[in-house]
């Protein structure tokens, strides 16, 4: 005869009789060693009734024989607070009925869990039932919402060749050698030839949280099309700009430009200084003490030998630009202005400066450098240029090769220097917001004089010119908070994102300062990063 007995549809287990007639088991150790050793060791074991079993008692007959009960698998579906993700939790049965699939959605649904339920992730979920042991828990992610897809911003993409383009790509000779003085007839266009199209942006998708809420997409900025001087937009199609006259292309961030264009051999004293409304091209070189100054482009395919170029767009000089040594408070016979980027093979006793980023492919020499942006010395994908000695005037991000040289000759460099700009604007709108709250408390005052005023007519008067005046200072106040708020940003931004990396080595002598903060190495450093953190310059490697 067995020494339990089960009841399915309660789930219970009791003993056959109780041990004080039976003689066995004689403990409650005994008895859940038994409970352990048989069919029923999953079960949860009823510790009242078994400590009450073996307790002295004169109606033990009144005793509960029930000493382990059946527990069905559970589930517990927990949301986060974003509402985007929902982790179940199950218990596994000890002794009871498995968690079903049909149990798990209707508890899903019961949580309101209604989207992002991965059919394959809750199998995997509910099938570990069968490896974990009887009343273990344990958790997994079983839906997830889906965030909305942004939209794209519109697009530009650019039809024709300009003549950057054209100094990136010189003629291929016979036998695949590349001649670099070559580089193919000079890339015009005429009227109707078509130089960009816009992509126009996209909605984007909506997202949704695992209760089925939607979350609504923000759809990409449609920027037009902006035709400059020499372009119009397609009359047959809005999205396409073409030519209106016959020049040179050129890129610009919404649209294009077609200039004419001046072409010279060399700059010397034979053509004297170029002062052109258009782009210029020279095929040669710059010659000492010349000067090109255009409102277009300045592509130049040789040398620039202690020349100037002043240009109201971008520069390419395809070889270099060199100056002559200078003593100290000396001019640079070598300057180099763009409002836009400048592209050189190398420089040397160069003063140059751009409105964007400046690229120079092998190497600076003594120069004084600036760009809005970016300053790179080396190729494209890892620079591994040099920057010897000179000056970095302001930049945001410089990646080169190597800083500095062995010799430990002084270079300095300076980024971030718009930060003093701003911190001064920063001043004046907190000056200006201190104004504004002096004006408010004035205002505050003047309506408690004018409340008092006996006159009806006078007062009311009064009163109407305070809350005019009131509702101006109000404005100014929440204008003046915006621009406070964006200020901050931005100083934010500009010590974030302003860096020095460096590919191979940084020597002695190197002067660094971001922002207020400068900082002086008087060794050799291996390739690593240099940045702001909490205020100050640090490295990493």
């Amino acid at each position: 005869m067995s020494l339990f007995t089960h009841d399915p549809q309660t789930g219970f287990v009791a003993l056959a009789k109780h041990p004080k007639d039976s003689g066995f088991p004689v403990t409650s150790s005994q008895l859940i060693e038994l409970i352990e050793q048989s069919q029923y060791a999953d079960f949860e074991v009823v510790s009242a009734n078994i400590g009450k079993l073996f307790s002295p008692s004169n109606n033990y007959q009144a005793d509960s024989l029930i000493v382990a009960r059946a527990i069905d698998a559970s589930i517990l579906i927990q949301i986060d607070e974003k509402n985007m993700v929902a982790e179940a939790t199950l218990t596994t049965a000890r002794g009871g009925q498995l968690m079903s699939m049909d149990n798990a959605r209707d508890a899903l649904l019961e949580a309101g869990v209604i989207q992002g339920i991965s059919q394959r992730a809750l199998d995997s979920f509910l099938g570990s039932q069968f490896e974990k042991a009887a009343g273990v828990s344990y958790s997994a992610i079983v839906a997830h919402g889906r965030r909305p897809k942004e939209g794209s911003d519109a697009k530009f993409v650019r039809l024709c060749s300009t003549a950057q383009d054209r100094v990136l790509s010189p003629q291929a000779k016979e036998g695949g050698k590349v001649d670099m003085r070559d580089l193919g007839a000079i890339i015009t266009v005429k009227p109707g030839t078509p130089l960009m199209q816009r992509v126009a942006a996209t909605e984007g998708e909506d997202g949704y949280t695992v209760f089925g809420d939607i979350i609504p997409a923000c759809p990409g900025k449609d920027l037009p099309l902006q035709p400059f001087e020499g372009t119009k937009l397609d009359p047959d199609n809005p999205n396409l700009l073409i030519a209106d006259s016959k020049g040179v292309p050129v890129a610009l961030p919404r649209g294009m430009r077609v200039d004419d264009v001046l072409c010279f051999d060399n700059v010397d004293i034979g053509t004297g200084h170029v002062d052109f409304d258009g782009s210029v091209i020279i095929s040669g070189d710059i010659k000492d003490g010349m000067r090109v100054r255009a409102s277009g482009d300045v592509t130049v395919l040789g040398f620039v030998e202690s020349g100037e170029i002043d240009s109201a767009s971008a520069v390419t000089v395809l070889l270099g630009a060199i100056g002559r040594k200078r003593e100290d408070g000396e001019v640079f016979t070598c300057k180099i202005k763009a409002e836009r980027t400048i592209s050189l093979g190398y420089a040397q006793y160069c003063f140059i400066a751009g409105q964007q980023d400046l690229f120079i492919e092998r190497q600076a020499l003594h120069c004084d450098l600036s760009a809005r942006r970016l300053i790179r010395v080396g190729k494209t994908n890892d620079p591994r240029g040099k920057i010897i000695g000179g000056s970095i005037l302001n930049a945001m991000r410089i990646e080169t090769g190597e800083l500095g040289a062995p010799s430990g000759t002084k270079t300095k460099v300076y980024l971030a220097q718009y930060w003093h700009d701003l911190r001064q604007k920063q001043i004046q709108v907190s000056e200006f917001e201190k104004l504004l709250a002096t004006k408010a408390a004035s205002l505050k005052q003047a309506r408690k004089k004018a409340v008092k005023i006996p006159a009806v007519a006078k007062r009311q008067l009064f009163l109407s010119k305070i809350t005019a005046s009131e509702e101006q200072i109000n404005i100014r106040i929440a204008h003046t908070k915006r621009k406070k708020h964006l200020l901050k940003t931005k100083i934010a931004q500009l010590l974030a994102t302003s860096r020095v990396k460096i590919n191979e080595l940084m020597h002695p002598g190197v002067e660094l300062k971001i922002a207020k903060d400068s900082k002086n190495f008087s060794r050799i450093y291996p390739p690593h990063l240099v940045k702001m953190s909490e205020g100050k310059i640090t490295q990493s490697f």
